[in-house]
């Protein structure tokens, strides 16, 4: 039985919560996040289509009619680039739903806590949900900002409600960085120390989507090829080799492996001959997802990255030469980039380009919580502009440029 702890801040009180629905609030941008908390509500008693009920934010559909007179829980999970588009959808709902309790999680209540509240939130859950979100459901009153004081066993928790296993994107592997780059809020939220979800366990579930004809495996963590490493910074070889071969033997002739692709990304200097070697023996990968930034050293050295442009474009070379596409995440517009930085970050984008990568090119954006929150973005140089409008008609360049 998992015990729970939990601090308690700005106390205050509701009174006894009778029958009522828990409601998700889901929209395209949090999928991953509500299906996993799906399955964290299933574990504790909460039941799809009985207890719990999904309303999508952009429609304003729900699966179940809410009745306005009775407390409910409403649900949500977002970021700082969504955050606008919830609090718009949660000052309706309370129009509506006068007598329900509305409750938020994830990157941005995270982070800035005191900013849901002021949104209207009744409820904030900062950091991970698994060991606290029971005893808000619970408990007789109601706590403004709540957060778990022990880290989720991975293990205790399906990554998906085994009710219906449809309602599944990804499987977390891996949670938490050791490396806290200073414009990410993966350690704030999670922890320097990874842990990892056991590969028992992965196969458990595995299964599990494969009886349902659900065949692609796909999986989430912060750096792929970190999976078993005790400490994120060194690679554990023989952890990610049994993975791959046991989810192969399990797979293979029916299904697909989908590993350091899209959701997730994996650092470059983790990218050597024999850890893209067990994604071209194992997987069905035609990219592979890295994580590079700058191609300035001056600029990797002050967002904290630990690794070199040089390890970026040996990663790169491996990837092709395994018939790998290599998609190179780059972020630009922090205040403190020179133009010599910029221009040093346009030549490695275009060497890249030429060996055959192609180039995610995203702005600067700063997240509450991390070092650079109180930072502002720059606006792209007409340098990079050029850059951009020459690439991305040609399809080597993608991402959101404003």
């Amino acid at each position: 039985m998992l015990a729970h702890v939990f601090l308690i801040i700005e106390i205050f009180s509701f009174d006894i919560y009778n029958k009522y629905m828990v409601i998700l609030c889901l929209s395209k941008n949090n999928r991953n996040s509500i299906y996993a908390l799906l399955g964290i509500l299933e574990t504790y008693g909460y039941f799809i289509g009985k207890d719990v009920y999904l309303h999508e934010i952009h429609s304003g559909n729900s699966n179940a009619r809410i009745e306005k007179n009775k407390k409910h829980f409403f649900l949500f999970s977002f970021s700082t680039k969504n955050a606008q588009e919830n609090y718009i959808e949660l000052k309706k709902l309370k129009n509506i739903y006068k007598k329900s309790v509305f409750i938020c999680g994830g990157p941005h209540p995270t982070g800035a806590p005191h900013d849901c509240l002021n949104a209207g939130f009744d409820i904030v859950v900062q950091g991970e949900a698994e060991n606290i979100i029971n005893n808000i459901l619970q408990i007789n009153k109601n706590y403004k900002i709540c957060k778990s004081g022990i880290h989720a066993n991975l293990d205790a928790f399906p990554p998906f409600p085994l009710k219906d296993p449809h309602y599944s994107l990804y499987i977390e592997i891996t949670r938490g960085c050791p490396n806290n780059c200073y414009f990410c809020q993966t350690t704030k939220i999670f922890g320097s120390r990874p842990k990892h979800r056991s590969i028992e366990n992965i196969i458990k579930y595995c299964e599990i989507l494969i009886k349902n004809k659900l065949t692609d495996l796909r999986f989430v963590s912060p750096n792929a090829f970190s999976y078993g490493s005790k400490n994120g910074i060194d690679i554990n070889f023989n952890a990610l080799n049994n993975l791959l071969v046991s989810l192969y033997k399990i797979i293979k002739g029916i299904g697909r492996i989908f590993l350091g692709s899209f959701p997730s990304e994996v650092r470059p200097e983790f990218v050597n001959e024999d850890t893209i070697g067990l994604i071209k023996k194992y997987c069905s990968n035609k990219n592979i997802m890295i994580g590079g930034q700058s191609g300035s050293e001056k600029i990797l050295t002050k967002i904290n990255r630990k690794h070199t442009v040089k390890d970026i474009i040996n990663a790169a070379k491996i990837s092709l030469k395994y018939g790998l596409l290599p998609n190179i995440d780059i972020i630009s517009g922090f205040p403190f980039e020179s133009k010599k930085d910029i221009l040093q970050t346009i030549n490695l984008c275009e060497a890249l380009i030429k060996y055959g990568c192609k180039i995610h090119i995203h702005k600067f954006t700063p997240l509450p919580g991390t070092e650079f929150e109180s930072l502002t973005t720059s606006e792209f140089l007409p340098e990079l502009k050029n850059f951009l409008n020459k690439w991305a008609g040609k399809g080597r360049v993608y991402g959101k440029f404003n």
